[in-house]
């Protein structure tokens, strides 16, 4: 097919599988532009068998890179679009950043981009109700079950890894800090933090990019946001909107998410 094409990528432990992103895949499907949706999973989400002993994290562009030359070896007169969610959006603002002028996808979309990670690795630190029973528990089971999941794969003894320390972890920092830093080959959580960071790659986007976040965000927080990054870069527009947390963005009865028919026009309009 010739059809244009939208690769969707999620959060942290997310996959294919969450509702936002079927929702998304759905509406984008049966959307006038009649577009036709890949779903990026992470390394070892989604039940997907792991085949490599290095996890992905939040500055890790190699997968998507691959997945983008894949999709447009296979197609090459589509149109190609992204859509990121959370430290999807990270990856794939980071992504665009890198690929600068050689970018070949025609528009971006990223809904709560975290954009400096050391600001969001703050605010998921945090003791409060959202982080201890809800978010982090949530995001550590999952990361924990891949992790367990890849135990047979030989792990690289240079990497250093404390595993008595990984098996314990009940923050992600500390996996950031044993896994991340270490395989990544960062000096500390900080330089880990800064590299994986898309706000210094944000300068070099040279393609149509919205992002899409909120005011109310306690994963992502707007003070995290490069405000002035939007208003220098005319290729740049942010919606910042007062509600909608992290990934709601729900409204009406029965409620519904909001943020697909904005993306779905904002797409259509620019490759058409």
């Amino acid at each position: 097919g010739r059809g244009p094409i939208v690769l969707v990528m999620s959060g942290v432990g997310g996959s294919s599988q969450e509702h936002h992103m079927r929702a998304l895949a759905k509406s984008l499907a049966e959307s006038s532009s009649a577009f036709r949706v890949v779903v990026v999973n992470h390394r070892g989400t989604a039940k997907t068998p792991i085949t490599a002993a290095r996890p992905y994290d939040s500055g890790f562009t190699q997968d998507f890179r691959s997945a983008v030359a894949h999709v447009r070896r296979k197609n090459p007169a589509s149109k190609l679009s992204a859509i990121g969610f959370s430290m999807g959006a990270n990856i794939l603002t980071k992504y665009i950043g890198e690929e600068a002028s050689q970018c070949i996808l025609a528009c971006a979309v990223c809904v709560c981009c975290p954009f400096d990670i050391s600001v969001s690795g703050a605010a998921m630190s945090e003791s409060n109700l959202l982080n201890n029973y809800v978010f982090q528990p949530a995001v550590m089971s999952t990361l924990m079950r891949a992790i367990k999941r890849a135990q047979h794969m030989p792990v690289d003894p240079t990497w250093n890894i404390d595993h008595e320390r990984v098996r314990n972890a009940k923050r992600l920092w500390e996996l950031e800090e044993e896994l991340m830093v270490k395989i990544g080959g960062y000096r500390d959580l900080n330089d880990y933090y800064v590299n994986a960071s898309c706000v210094n790659y944000v300068d070099n986007i040279h393609i149509p990019y919205l992002a899409i976040n909120t005011l109310d965000d306690r994963i992502t927080p707007p003070h995290g946001i490069p405000m002035a990054k939007f208003t220098e870069n005319p290729k740049m527009a942010l919606a910042l909107v007062p509600h909608g947390g992290h990934l709601g963005f729900l409204t009406g009865l029965p409620p519904k998410i909001w943020f697909i028919k904005p993306i779905d026009e904002f797409i259509s309009s620019i490759i058409n």
